[in-house]
């Protein structure tokens, strides 16, 4: 059994805890969370060691592995003090506020000689999961050009409201849109130039965007565009077309089947999903409530611990790479210009 020491309480907090335990793998037996409520709540519900603080935990608890869900400009601390105490670290998405502080954070996993994934969960998503297959496949040919999107209604849930702070959150683009561009670079390959435009939100952050790639190594063009600011009753949704040299593919979270798949010939189909039995959180509140993708990444990291194996599916390395882009895209946005990578 991994021994998990989880750091931040709060909605995503909320989210992997509750995968730890369903995965049965891995255990939370100790909670690091500045809000006294939410130790006492963690307390009650897991019967673990609480701390006020990242440091008090690293210090007195008996843990094998750290996983981060604070707010993403405390990421870069944060990880490089569970690699200086010795533990493994799965980290919430985005990986840190910038590159520089990403070289840092890997820099810290390889001296200390632990194991680190960024929490890229769309790469563990199941629609995400088969669209990744079906273009490795071969089968559909290449793909000649992608468009991705991800609206979702107003963060308001966030602590203390970080998401509005864009020197706490880097905006929507780092929080949101980061989603896509890192799955959109798993797919085709980074992008070699990028041009942007975009729309502040109440906080001063660019909370929605539209940006469109190109150079991907596969040789396709992408264009993605994502929004934090959506009226409050708007539904979350997350979308996608792929146009391959031999069908189309449409995946729509708002749909039934949510994932199609249409040949220039025979008919349209949809592909099994490997959907895990686990269904929504129960705990939490937020643009999106579906466990699927979390286990997935849980479970995942957890087993690659347990075999003595490094996370391939997401690396430091690949977390470094969605912060560039999404940095990139921001300067686009802020100075009109293209950008190159």
């Amino acid at each position: 059994m991994i021994k998990v020491g989880l750091v931040g309480y709060g909605f995503m907090g909320h989210m992997h805890s509750q995968c730890h335990a369903a995965a049965g793998e891995s255990k939370i037996v100790a909670v690091a969370d500045v809000d006294p409520a939410k130790r006492d709540e963690a307390k009650e519900k897991y019967n673990c060691e609480v701390y006020a603080s990242v440091e008090e935990m690293l210090k007195s608890a008996d843990i094998d592995m750290v996983d981060i869900c604070t707010p993403t400009y405390l990421h870069a601390e944060h990880v490089v003090a569970a690699a200086n105490a010795g533990k493994h670290i799965l980290c919430e998405k985005p990986m840190a506020m910038s590159v520089e502080e990403c070289d840092k954070m890997i820099d810290a996993v390889n001296k200390n000689g632990v194991t680190m994934m960024v929490a890229q969960v769309i790469r563990f998503w199941p629609e995400y999961q088969v669209v990744k297959e079906l273009i490795d496949s071969g089968k559909l040919g290449k793909v000649q050009w992608l468009s991705a999107r991800r609206l979702s209604p107003p963060a308001n849930w966030a602590w203390e409201k970080w998401l509005w702070d864009p020197k706490r959150s880097g905006g929507g683009v780092m929080d949101l849109h980061v989603h896509d561009q890192d799955y959109i670079a798993y797919l085709l390959g980074a992008p070699k130039k990028v041009q942007a435009q975009g729309t502040k939100g109440p906080g001063g952050g660019l909370d929605a965007v539209q940006a469109l790639g190109w150079g991907h190594s596969s040789g396709a063009n992408s264009y993605a565009e994502g929004s934090l600011i959506m009226s409050e009753t708007y539904p979350f949704n997350m979308s996608m077309v792929i146009a391959c040299e031999k069908a189309s593919i449409k995946l729509d979270s708002g749909a039934d089947p949510s994932l199609m798949v249409y040949p220039n010939e025979g008919e349209p189909y949809a592909p099994e999903l490997p959907s895990p039995e686990i269904g929504e959180s129960t705990e939490t509140s937020g643009n999106l409530s579906s466990l699927g993708g979390y286990y997935n990444e849980i479970k995942y990291f957890v087993g690659c611990l347990k075999e003595g194996k490094k996370p391939t599916v997401v690396t430091p390395e690949d977390g470094r790479e969605a912060v560039k882009i999404c940095l990139a895209i921001t300067k686009s946005a802020e100075t009109g210009q293209t950008v190159e990578l």
